[in-house]
């Protein structure tokens, strides 16, 4: 059970988010038949035109029941600009050194799927009395395309959910079990003027507008902040995280403002009312005659603490409870998965550096977590 080469492998394949993740997708397709994997791929085109693939496998064996056990992850990675590991390897060189595994998706996520893969090894398919699954999407780091694609189209998935299976997303969380994360929410209100040379009265500044629209949302803030139905203190940062972003166009200073925007995100979490603040935000930008764009929401994780899946997932790892994180994964889609948690190999703080790695022992780590797991509900 080496989980090493199959991560240097996987890491040495380019498949950063802005091109196209195919070849490392067609790689994942091949060692997953290799084991005995069904393995269905199916193609489609990101906003940009650029060919992806989703990777989805189920390999039953013998199996007497239905329920088994999935892993979930995704193939992209983040962008390699201003990458500077310190011992000088490049992002898809995926060297060895200090006891660490470097390279772009070392940790996030290509270690531990090569962990998955691994442990993989250790089951013998005629022993399997449940199926394993294996979902492998694109575009997790850019709206989690791939993986709403997987939900609306896939029959293996389907099949899946259907049967009630455990579910495992292979995010880094130094093999800690996270039974729930935040979610996601963003929208944009726009103020529209008339934009013309500033030393002339025709102009219409659009920024006039869309202040009072700032300035009610900068109360927002000290509410989210404050208001305990808004906060979650399982959380850290136990709050809603409310950011924006002011976007002027033109841009230049002698010409009036045409088009003033405000992107707003929150992170959404669970047990809060976000859902009803967030009509509030929309109402209000509404009433004060401005445009609101399209809404586009992430719902929250949130499995249970006392399920079982949940104990028997912090027995095999060797914890007492579980966790909750900030961050958001796919399974924000998944939101027809009962028994879902996120535990995985390397550090979230790691992720998305520019000098990426993980530690080998939280490598092998996983791979052994892994293992147990598919023992558990597989074999």
């Amino acid at each position: 059970m080496d989980p090493l080469p199959i991560a240097q492998e996987l890491i040495r394949l380019d498949s950063v988010t802005s091109g196209s993740n195919q070849a490392c997708a067609e790689r994942l397709q091949q060692m997953l038949q290799a084991r005995g994997f069904d393995v269905v791929s199916s193609t489609y085109r990101d906003v940009s035109g650029i060919e992806k693939q989703n990777i989805s496998a189920v390999r039953k064996g013998r199996t007497k029941t239905d329920k088994g056990l999935a892993f979930f992850s995704h193939s992209d990675v983040v962008s390699v600009d201003g990458w500077k590991a310190q011992n000088s390897f490049g992002p898809f060189e995926a060297g060895v050194d200090g006891g660490r595994l470097w390279g772009r998706g070392a940790c996030d996520m290509k270690g531990p799927i090569a962990a998955a893969i691994a442990a993989l090894d250790e089951i013998s398919i005629t022993d399997q009395s449940a199926p394993a699954y294996f979902f492998v999407t694109g575009d997790e780091e850019c709206g989690m395309v791939g993986a709403r694609l997987l939900v609306q189209e896939c029959p293996i998935y389907r099949a899946m959910v259907n049967a009630e299976s455990v579910a495992v997303i292979t995010e880094p969380t130094l093999l800690r079990v996270v039974n729930t994360h935040k979610g996601g929410c963003q929208f944009t209100v726009s103020a529209h003027g008339i934009a013309a040379h500033s030393s002339t009265s025709n102009g219409l500044n659009a920024n006039w507008q869309l202040i009072p629209w700032l300035s009610y949302v900068q109360n927002i803030l000290s509410r989210t902040e404050n208001d305990p139905s808004l906060r979650n203190e399982a959380f850290d940062p136990p709050t809603l995280s409310l950011n924006i972003v002011v976007r002027n166009q033109p841009t230049a200073y002698n010409i009036t403002v045409g088009l003033a925007s405000c992107c707003l995100f929150m992170r959404t979490m669970p047990n809060t009312r976000w859902q009803e603040l967030l009509n509030e935000l929309t109402q209000t930008a509404r009433e004060m005659q401005l445009d609101v764009s399209a809404i586009a929401s992430l719902a929250p994780v949130s499995t249970p603490a006392d399920c079982e899946f949940v104990k028997n997932a912090l027995e095999i790892a060797g914890h007492d409870k579980p966790d909750a994180m900030s961050y958001a994964t796919d399974g924000c889609r998944f939101t027809d998965l009962a028994n879902l948690i996120v535990l995985g190999p390397g550090c979230i703080q790691q992720a998305h550096r520019c000098d990426e790695w993980i530690e080998l022992d939280q490598l092998y780590g996983g791979a052994e977590i892994y293992r147990q797991l598919l023992l558990r509900y597989t074999a």
